[in-house]
């Protein structure tokens, strides 16, 4: 619709473009080809028939007479046949294709010809034919206008007066049905000047008739050309507007989309075309019912991967009666995963500087009672049962300490020190330790990485980025299929070169309920029984403080991917 369509007219290079529909207004097209082949070719069989009669009628009264000469019905049956010759000619050239204006004039030239002879041979002036004449320049007027009904009129006025006057002087010994030379030249003067009357009235007629013609085409062919402007404006303007926009029916079928609709929605045409808009854009209908037919604005998730900003209005005819509705979207999923990150990063940034705040309040005290417990521990009168128990609040202590550790790193981790480094190497190094560690013994751990992917990044922190990630998936394939799969590769091309580098580490585990991948960033928030829930949100920290992001992906049963984007080094 691309409207491109359903069916939807597409827009093709035209030889010549007009800045506006409106500069089509001051060209004077000429008649289209099409219309002057249709009207050659009523004329070209008008012709056929008019000269088939009247040439039939006049051999059928030489025949009848009482004494026929051979001579004449020969005569006039050579002309008929020329005449039907020059039809089948004629007809031949406009169906191969020849230009109707060539056809036309060559045909108006026969038929002067053929009227010539046939008036010559049946008494010049004296003839009963010379109307033909008269046919002949209302036919130039109705294809080619003023100028031809003015040449033709000439034309004929000057055979008419060629043919009278060589068949009174008998130039040319031809049997006739009269004697046109034994006529007086009184006589020949009146009969020749009423003919010429007649014949300039009708030349007369035929130019007032071709002049209305001809601005009634000029109207006709300026018109054409201003719609036909105008639709390819609108279709210009529909193929290039950057969101999608789908005409539907009353009962809900698409009846045109645009190539940005299809785009957004990862649909080819006729995937889209004629279907009902539930099939396209599923949960519509329920939005278009709650908002009872007229939709301003809302979000529409489709298949949980695509999030659009719709739009829906009433599609109205000329009459105001309302036809179908029309439906403008956006695709907002990236602003969508872009407001998502900015909110983590801020809930984030937040939780950590009240974690910073309670850390520092908690460690000071925590050391005096780990002090005094050691202390307490060594006193010689201490009973087994209190140092057990004394044991057992120092290791807490400890257990505490190191969270606190964390929780500081977290809040307040150490600068950073980019170097240019290749990521592939490093992920090379994190894998082989790994692969040593017993975490990942019983494990299948595979490996697709790219080289070079240059980042200016600290390789201390995407080092302990990567080994969370695979720390947790290692736990995840642990109770499921017991797969690791790691990737590295260059990211998107943008002006033909690729601006990020992306690692995957996917796992083939039990996956994360969607309820709760909203929260799998945020500090303390853990699925495992031992683990502290800083790993990931300190892991979000450091790839947004490189100026990346991680995406997630998760399906209850399959596994869960985690994507890591970065930007591209020198």
């Amino acid at each position: 619709m691309t409207a491109e369509a359903i069916p939807r007219p597409r827009t093709r290079t035209r030889d010549r473009v007009y800045p506006s529909p409106a500069d089509s207004l001051i060209t004077t097209p000429e008649l289209p080809a099409s219309d002057l082949r249709r009207r050659v070719s009523r004329l070209l069989l008008l012709r056929t028939i008019v000269v088939s009669v009247v040439l039939g009628l006049s051999l059928w009264l030489i025949a009848a007479g009482q004494e026929p000469s051979p001579a004449a019905v020969w005569l006039q049956s050579g002309i008929i046949a020329a005449t039907y010759l020059s039809s089948i000619v004629f007809g031949v050239l406009l169906r191969v294709g020849v230009a109707p204006r060539l056809v036309a004039r060559p045909m108006q030239a026969a038929d002067l010809v053929v009227t010539s002879l046939l008036v010559y041979v049946t008494g010049g002036a004296q003839s009963p034919y010379t109307f033909l004449y008269a046919l002949s320049i209302v036919a130039a007027g109705a294809l080619s206008y003023r100028r031809g009904a003015v040449v033709v009129t000439i034309a004929s006025i000057g055979a008419l007066v060629a043919v009278a006057v060589i068949a009174w002087t008998h130039a040319f010994d031809v049997p006739m049905p009269v004697r046109p030379w034994e006529q007086a030249a009184a006589d020949l003067g009146r009969t020749l000047g009423i003919h010429l009357a007649a014949l300039t009235g009708v030349g007369a007629l035929a130019f007032i008739f071709g002049d209305q013609l001809q601005k009634g085409a000029e109207t006709l062919a300026t018109t054409r050309k201003a719609a036909a402007d105008l639709f390819t404006l609108h279709q210009d303007i529909v193929r290039s507007l950057a969101s999608g926009l789908i005409t539907i029916a009353p009962d809900g079928t698409v009846l045109t989309a645009n190539d940005a609709a299809c785009d957004i929605l990862g649909r080819s045409v006729d995937e889209v075309a004629n279907r009902s808009i539930d099939s396209v854009m599923p949960g519509l209908s329920t939005l278009l019912v709650e908002a009872q037919g007229e939709l301003r604005r809302a979000d529409l998730s489709i298949d949980d991967e695509l999030t659009v900003g719709v739009t829906v209005s009433p599609l109205r005819d000329v009459r105001d009666q309302v036809i179908g509705r029309v439906i403008n979207f956006t695709d907002l999923t990236e602003l969508r995963r872009l407001e998502l990150h900015m909110r983590r990063a801020e809930r984030l940034a937040t939780v950590g500087q009240l974690a910073a705040g309670v850390a520092h309040e908690i460690r000071n005290p925590l050391a005096s009672i780990s002090g005094s417990i050691e202390l307490l521990r060594s006193m010689p009168e201490t009973s087994e049962d209190d140092r057990a128990l004394m044991t057992i609040v120092h290791r807490e202590i400890q257990r505490l300490n190191v969270l606190i550790g964390d929780l500081l790193d977290y809040a307040n981790p150490r600068p950073s020190q980019p170097v240019d480094i290749d990521l592939g190497i490093l992920i090379d190094e994190t894998l082989q330790v790994a692969r040593g560690d017993q975490a990942f013994a019983d494990l299948e751990t595979t490996a697709e990485v790219a080289k070079p992917l240059p980042v200016h990044a600290d390789p201390a922190k995407l080092r302990q980025v990567l080994w969370n990630l695979l720390n947790n998936a290692a736990d995840a394939a642990a109770a499921g299929g017991k797969h690791v799969r790691v990737t590295g590769a260059l990211g998107p091309r943008v002006d033909d070169e690729p601006a990020t580098v992306q690692i995957t580490v996917e796992d083939d585990g039990p996956g994360i309920p969607p309820e709760q991948l909203t929260r799998i960033f945020d500090p303390f928030f853990t699925t495992k029984r031992k683990g502290t829930g800083l790993g990931l949100a300190t892991s979000h920290a450091v790839v947004a403080e490189h100026g990346g992001r991680i995406d997630i992906e998760s399906t209850v049963g399959k596994g869960t991917k985690m994507v890591v984007t970065l930007p591209r080094g020198r």
